[in-house]
């Protein structure tokens, strides 16, 4: 079992903090970020509560696609030695209930499946001080796959946070947020969560996907999903499944320029580029295909005076 995460989980701009201690004059990137770490340092210093788990409502912004993923390790994990690290929560006076999560939320569900309070920090966090906090958190336990990482990022986007917040806040650099916000824009969201977290893939796989659907602009989404494999219950094979899928282009059909019918109907000549076609419909004209693959040669020799002529 890891350390206690929570004192630090803002391993990720502790440098950040010292290089701003030096030099007081520099302006921050992300205002309020210095205060919240500040805060959290003093929260978890400070002892934990025991909460109900339904008291306890989603955050708005969801940092896992799947909360089973690993849940039945953490539950035995819980189950024979408890629960280590506390979560955060933020009390929600205008929610139907009381607290609202900040992070923790598998801790939580395996507590609930349990049948067992929680242990929390509890923090009186506003909406961006909140995504700050899991957002920090998150970034510094780095347990969140790439296409996790940058549905995220999106969500963060969508919340008011400019480019430049989002990069402070999951410690990436300007390469890496362009990468995971083009995935994102790219990739459409009901096949992300059609593939799942895949945990074992980086970042390339995600963006060879988005070029390949960039490649086969012909196709839905509803033929887009038909292609992710069903038969595995692993979400990386579903994404390697997609990408060999749609990397596979089938021979297109040859496009017939004339067809027409000789002798009643029982032979039948389809001309295309490159191809000429004869189909013989009865015993009888089977002879015919016998007699004209007889002198094709002649037939050729002639065509090229013919053609000289």
């Amino acid at each position: 079992m890891r350390k206690n995460l929570l004192a630090n989980s803002l391993k990720a701009v502790r440098d950040g903090k010292a290089a701003a201690a030096e030099d007081e004059q520099k302006p921050r990137k992300l205002s309020g970020v210095l205060d919240v770490q500040r805060g959290l340092d003093q929260l978890s210093a400070g002892a934990a509560r025991q909460i109900d788990p339904a008291q306890i409502s989603e955050s708005a912004v969801k940092d896992r696609f799947d909360l089973q993923d690993g849940l039945e390790d953490l539950i035995n994990s819980i189950k024979a030695s408890g629960q280590k690290l506390p979560v955060l929560l933020r009390r929600t006076p205008q929610g139907r209930l009381p607290y609202e999560v900040v992070y923790g939320r598998r801790r939580i569900e395996a507590c609930r499946q349990l049948g067992i309070q929680v242990l929390a920090h509890i923090a009186e966090l506003s909406d961006r001080e909140a995504l700050i906090s899991q957002g920090l958190e998150n970034a510094a336990r780095l347990q969140r796959s790439f296409i996790e990482q940058s549905v995220y990022a999106e969500q963060l986007l969508h919340h008011e946070f400019s480019r430049e917040d989002i990069m402070e806040v999951l410690a990436v650099d300007k390469t890496t947020i362009s990468r995971m916000l083009g995935v994102v824009s790219d990739v459409p969201r009901s096949i992300i969560e059609r593939i799942g977290s895949a945990h074992d893939s980086g970042r390339r796989p995600w963006q060879q996907l988005r070029e390949l659907l960039k490649e086969r602009a012909d196709l839905d989404e509803p033929a887009i999903k038909s292609l992710i494999p069903t038969d595995t219950a692993d979400s990386n094979e579903r994404l390697q499944g997609l990408i060999r899928a749609l990397s596979h282009k089938p021979t297109p059909a040859p496009q017939i320029s004339a067809k027409r019918t000789l002798a009643d109907g029982r032979i039948k000549v389809e001309t295309a580029r490159g191809r000429i076609l004869v189909k013989a419909s009865d015993e009888e004209m089977l002879g015919f295909a016998a007699f004209l693959d007889e002198r094709l040669e002649q037939l050729l020799a002639e065509f090229g005076n013919h053609k000289h002529n």
